[in-house]
């Protein structure tokens, strides 16, 4: 996949100033709105000036107010003046970007003192994005009190404890895109040991010694478990080389993978947030060559990439944009219409007929019928993204009335594909006239890119051999 290093390296060096980055993102800004509204304002009067030197500082001092500004400027193809457009666009293409990637690091929590399970996962929710909730089922109530003291803390860490002191564990929902609390049961599986590293958490459930089939003499090591990744992330697939993840025994001794030239891609449904992993190791054989050393505890270390499509925006067409050719851009994406269509349907269609007669007044509201194709294209393409770009058929795309409801549409089909692009036609039947009432929503990641996982695990308890 194109630019994977350099987006690694951007992402590391993020990690590094990830408590800064937070504390600063988790702050209000130091104005109010309507001050913060003005300052803008005049930012963008700047950006028509004369000099150079004007418009390039104006242009600096929106790059620094941050993305949480990103709401409160014009969209670009809105801009009258052709100067102001091109600096408004290359702002929102850098704040949508360093949004995005801020996505990708591990929130965080900071609260204190005595709170109720309800008011603890709202504030979780609230602080993280993460939807939490808590099952039917559990034994314990909105109303149980809980004493917290998390600083700053990474949500992963933050809800094991919360699970750990109330006996619960963690289930992602995939209808609510949620983690739902419910209550832990003898069955579930033991966790030998967990890795916290960003957005992810690696459990490993199992390590056991296999046979291996055609040799008597040797013996297979197998490793498995799952990452589970932040429920407000959309993860895309998982991908490593056996090279990437290197096994030892507790004596410092490295293990000989199973197939060393192995390279592994799990994808991601969008019904879940977990990916199962599994890594095969071959036991070194002892002295007696009739006998095979058996260790008790094994080491992991290494990287796994997770590719995710962060920092998700609305891409709206009012009914002054509907127009086949209109493009809107945000980040690395791209949404052109290819065609718009709001035909009537016929009477007949709209309403069944009556036997009764009746006057004009009691006719049916009129109904249309809307028909909108779009090509949604990536800057980054390649054969990775292409395996997997099924993703992209999921994205939300809705009619929005005038009064903010949301209309999914009835029914959709893919009409091309090409590198980092797809072309999908969306139908929407007996919609309540008029046409002009509706916008066209297509919410959309703006950036796909690779995070990596850093693992290392240390005395993973090896199951005995029978």
């Amino acid at each position: 996949m194109r630019s994977v290093s350099v987006l690694t390296v951007l992402l590391s060096l993020l990690v590094l100033a990830a408590p800064g980055l937070r504390a600063a993102r988790g702050q209000s800004p130091v104005e109010s709105p309507t001050v913060l509204r003005t300052t803008i304002d005049g930012l963008l009067r700047e950006l028509e000036a004369p000099m150079l030197a004007d418009r390039t500082r104006a242009e600096r001092k929106l790059l620094d107010l941050g993305p949480d500004v990103l709401p409160l400027l014009p969209a670009p193809e809105l801009t009258p003046n052709v100067s102001v457009r091109e600096a408004v666009r290359s702002v929102r293409v850098q704040l949508e970007r360093r949004a995005a990637r801020e996505s990708a690091l591990a929130s965080r929590i900071t609260l204190s003192g005595e709170t109720t399970v309800a008011e603890l996962l709202s504030q979780i929710t609230k602080q993280t994005r993460n939807r939490i909730e808590l099952s039917e089922k559990a034994h314990v109530t909105d109303k149980t009190s809980l004493v917290v003291a998390f600083d700053n803390q990474p949500f992963w860490e933050c809800l094991d404890t919360v699970c750990e002191r109330l006996q619960l564990r963690a289930e992602f929902n995939a209808q609510r895109t949620s983690l739902m609390l419910i209550p832990r049961t003898p069955t579930d599986p033991v966790e030998l040991a967990v890795q916290r590293s960003g957005p992810f958490r690696l459990a490993i459930h199992s390590a056991e010694i296999r046979p291996v089939v055609g040799a008597t003499d040797r013996r297979l090591l197998r490793i498995a478990g799952r990452i589970a990744v932040e429920p407000r992330l959309r993860p895309l697939f998982l991908h490593f080389a056996t090279a990437d993840i290197k096994g030892s025994v507790t004596e410092g001794k490295p293990l000989a993978p199973w197939n060393p030239v192995a390279r592994y891609e799990h994808p991601v449904s969008d019904a879940g947030r977990e990916v199962p992993v599994q890594f095969d190791y071959l036991l070194p054989q002892s002295s007696d060559s009739n006998d095979t050393a058996v260790p008790t505890k094994i080491n992991l270390s290494g990287r796994i990439a997770l590719q995710l499509a962060a920092g998700t925006e609305r891409i709206v067409f009012d009914k002054t944009s509907q127009t086949p050719g209109a493009s809107r851009r945000r980040g690395g994406v791209t949404v052109r219409l290819r065609e718009v269509k709001f035909e009537p349907l016929a009477a007949a269609v709209a309403a069944p007929p009556s036997p009764i007669p009746s006057d004009s007044s009691n006719k049916p509201p009129a109904a249309v019928r809307a028909e909108i194709g779009v090509a949604v294209s990536y800057d980054t393409g390649g054969p990775a993204f292409e395996s997997h770009r099924t993703w992209m058929f999921h994205n939300a795309v809705y009619l929005e009335t005038e009064a903010g409801r949301r209309i999914d549409f009835t029914e959709y089909d893919t009409n091309q594909q090409a590198d980092g692009a797809v072309a999908v036609g969306y139908r929407w039947d007996k919609l309540p006239a008029p046409a002009t009432q509706y916008k066209f929503v297509y919410e959309a990641p703006t950036l796909i890119l690779d995070v990596p996982l850093e693992v290392k695990l240390e005395g993973i308890k090896i199951k005995p051999h029978p």
